[in-house]
């Protein structure tokens, strides 16, 4: 097996990370229930514990994964930086899209592209829209493009003297002529039963 670009191998469609010099090279690997041990030529090279959820990354930090400056991990770093320097709205859902994908340069990727946003919408309305997502409980890049592009944010939006009311509660069925409430109903049972005692004497 071959070891990929992203210094990433499969087991059974999970993926394991190595150290990125081993990038291109062949290894070989050897589990059982607990663990994964990884192999290039004699060497073992990375041990993980095994895990089968398909389609998901198990990584270590050490192994220096490559981001745009460098590891991926100090890349988020300055992402994370950015966002606070925004406000902690935006900071701590680029922690929760970071914790969800579990993959390093997917979580890098989302929530560059998320803080990209700035620039076209500006701070307040990025800030209002990450409000926005993690009350929907959505996370991603495409989650907060979306609710800018469809203008959800508006409700998260800041007032003239910086109050944020938040999304509006659902409004109260409107008063009809027509539609009698409790008290019409508790009304009319007293008068049919002074009528019904009248009848009785």
């Amino acid at each position: 097996m071959t070891v990929g670009k992203n210094c990433y191998v499969s087991l059974f469609k999970h993926h394991y990370s190595l150290p990125r010099e081993h990038v291109g090279k062949r290894v070989v690997i050897l589990y059982d229930a607990d663990t994964v041990d990884i192999y290039c030529g004699l060497n073992l090279v990375a041990t993980h514990d095994r895990r089968d959820i398909p389609y998901t990354y198990t990584w270590k930090k050490e192994h220096n994964l490559p981001g745009h400056y460098g590891p991926y991990d100090k890349d988020l770093e300055e992402l994370f930086k950015r966002a606070a320097g925004m406000d902690n709205i935006v900071l701590d859902y680029l922690h929760e899209v970071d914790a969800r994908m579990q993959y390093p340069p997917k979580s890098f990727s989302s929530c560059r592209g998320i803080l990209s946003l700035e620039k076209k919408y500006g701070t307040d309305r990025l800030v209002a829209a990450c409000a926005c997502a993690t009350m929907k409980t959505v996370y991603g890049y495409q989650a907060v493009k979306e609710i800018l592009e469809q203008g959800d944010d508006a409700d998260f939006l800041p007032d003239e003297d910086g109050t944020v009311h938040g999304p509006a509660t659902i409004a109260p069925a409107p008063m009809h002529k027509n539609i009698r409430g409790r008290e019409y109903y508790s009304r009319n049972n007293e008068t049919n039963n002074t009528h019904n005692n009248g009848n009785n004497r």
